[in-house]
């Protein structure tokens, strides 16, 4: 195991991203930083799953509860919408490299091979969707929970 190959670049590069994302949706300064940091512990959560021998699907989904969690504790702690940490933070799972190989795939004539590229990428995409949605039930319910008993 390289750590430098496997864990620490690609979440260098995982936070510059992250920083360009985040001008890219005019984000404030202060709270780049933040934002950037999500996308690296995404990168590191994946990675590190990755390495562990977890499925891809299961890569993913870690990463998008974590990342979320992450999210939702800044955005109470700061008071400012979740999304401004959650969408920057994600866009280094975003499975753009599964989606190529699958174009690639289908363009070569490879039908079978495009059927199973695209199965891996909704897999992916739909662990993703599948984490964020898992967390923010989770607070919603303990939010109303500790609101109905005025905690």
């Amino acid at each position: 195991m390289n750590a430098l190959n496997d864990i620490i670049l690609p979440a260098f590069y995982s936070f510059i991203a992250s920083i360009a994302f985040g001008i890219q949706f005019n984000i404030r300064f202060r709270h780049i930083i933040a934002a950037a940091v999500g996308g690296v512990i995404s990168q590191v959560i994946f990675s590190a799953a990755e390495l562990g021998g977890s499925s891809e699907a299961l890569c993913y989904f870690l990463a998008a509860c974590a990342i979320s969690v992450y999210s939702e504790f800044l955005a109470k702690r700061l008071h400012v919408p979740v999304n401004m940490y959650l969408v920057v933070a994600i866009i280094p799972l975003v499975p753009g490299k599964m989606i190529y190989q699958a174009m690639i795939t289908l363009v070569n004539g490879d039908t079978q091979g495009f059927a199973e590229q695209c199965t891996a990428t909704f897999a992916a995409a739909g662990a993703i969707a599948m984490g964020v949605f898992a967390v923010s039930s989770i607070v919603r319910v303990f939010r109303v929970v500790i609101n109905k008993k005025g905690i």
